[in-house]
């Protein structure tokens, strides 16, 4: 059965943005991305996330890691060592698919797939924390870096491996790069299993490689679905005609309100699972079209929480925001509110409404009460959250940000600002 589309509504969008030129602009956006696509095996180009979709090697060789991991039961746990690209798709994937909850779900509601835990930053109580509460014995370490060093993912690397003992790397399993690096090296002279991540796949849009996908499926994910996603997204973002390329869409729709004056761009899911989802999105948009004195900044919010928060200001604020809403038509394990209209007839209104069409209720009234105040703004409808539809649009939202660069005239692939200071830190450590 032919599955369920995804649908962008641009309505409260066109009748704000009036300079808004979809038509001119097909040609110039075709042409951006037959680039891309023909540059996908150059390796200077960093484009090599476009070949992801079709890596089925790459697929079968993460899901035969996990069966039989899973299969010889181990271990109870997985602690992700990575920041940044190497640690934010994982997590969009697992809390976007699994919820945030997952690791207080018992081990046979979990099929025996593993809890998780990420460190992701140089902060020593959350290391402490962490590494105090695990049985180390049971815990498989994966251990991510495309250079091979980070820091941030070498020192808490350390210090487990002081914890574990003698045994830490057998409970090892490294993503980096195939052929040099740190890790590498530590890798062949330790016997530890190594997933590489290609060379010209960057970190930011590393996310369908074994950098996300190797904790999503020790986590339970499935791999199969994640792939059919990725490769509709693919077909659709080559498309010319604008109706039907989502990428395309996202990209001129933030590049035109962006000339129009709104230089930040609000990514607003209405689902709390789709937390860590928006900040993989911030890093994404922000290291790849902020340079050269442009882009417009990312800001995550969440709805409904942020409709008590910062609605306030993106409704009667400076109006130089562009809002992306992000809608879920159909919940998963929605609730229905029960009728205690006996007790105050304040409670009729609740009555008989399902959860999750009580938050689209009010992402429907947050949009319309923002395009009464004119601010720009679109909806992405999707009609699950599961993990065709969340890889689907995660893709999508990786050819529109390439897009989005190009349209700016900056190269997408590169972070010099990033590079400048981890040379600082560097020289700091060595003195």
């Amino acid at each position: 059965m032919e599955k369920s589309k995804i649908k962008i509504d641009l309505s409260n969008y066109v009748g704000i943005e009036l300079s808004a030129d979809f038509r001119g602009y097909e040609d110039k956006t075709y042409n951006i991305l037959t680039s891309l696509y023909n540059s996908k095996s150059d390796l200077p180009q960093m484009t090599g996330w476009l070949n992801l979709p079709h890596d089925t090697k790459m697929f079968d060789d993460i899901q035969n890691f996990v069966n039989k991991t899973i299969s010889e039961d181990k271990y109870e746990h997985l602690l992700v060592f990575g920041i940044g690209g190497s640690s934010l798709g994982a997590q969009a994937l697992l809390d976007g698919l699994n919820t945030p909850l997952w690791n207080r779900i018992s081990k046979g509601k979990r099929k025996n797939f593993l809890t998780v835990d990420f460190i992701d930053n140089l902060d020593p109580q959350i290391i402490r924390t962490i590494l105090s509460r695990l049985k180390l014995d049971q815990t498989l370490f994966v251990v991510i870096s495309k250079a091979g060093g980070t820091v941030e993912t070498m020192v808490p690397m350390l210090i487990a491996k002081e914890w574990t003992g003698e045994n830490f790397y057998k409970q090892c399993v490294f993503v980096t790069t195939q052929g040099k690096g740190l890790l590498f090296d530590i890798a062949q002279k330790n016997n530890i299993p190594l997933f590489p991540i290609p060379e010209n796949v960057g970190g930011r849009f590393s996310v369908f490689s074994p950098v996300g996908l190797l904790p999503a499926a020790l986590c339970g994910i499935d791999l199969n679905e994640i792939k059919k996603g990725i490769l509709d997204a693919d077909s659709i973002c080559q498309m010319k005609d604008l109706k039907t390329n989502h990428a395309a869409m996202i990209a001129l729709a933030s590049y035109f309100s962006y000339k129009a004056g709104k230089n930040i761009f609000v990514l607003m899911p209405y689902s709390t699972c789709l937390r860590k989802f928006v900040d993989w999105f911030v890093q994404l948009w922000a290291e790849s079209v902020g340079k050269n004195l442009k882009g417009s900044t990312p800001i995550p919010a969440i709805g409904a929480t942020d409709q008590h928060s910062q609605i306030q200001l993106f409704n009667q604020g400076p109006n130089d925001k562009l809002t992306c809403f992000v809608k879920i038509n159909k919940h998963k394990r929605d609730l229905t509110v029960p009728d205690f209209s006996n007790e105050t007839q304040e409670f009729r209104i609740y009555a008989g409404h399902k959860v999750g069409d009580i938050l689209n209720i009010e992402l429907n009234a947050t949009r319309r009460a923002m395009t009464e105040n004119q601010r720009s703004n679109f909806t992405v409808s999707l009609p699950e959250l599961n993990e065709y539809y969340l890889a689907k649009f995660m893709y999508i939202l990786e050819v529109s940000t390439a897009i989005m660069g190009n349209l700016l005239e900056v190269n997408p692939f590169d972070q010099p600002g990033v590079e400048l200071g981890k040379k600082y830190i560097k020289e700091e450590l060595a003195k």
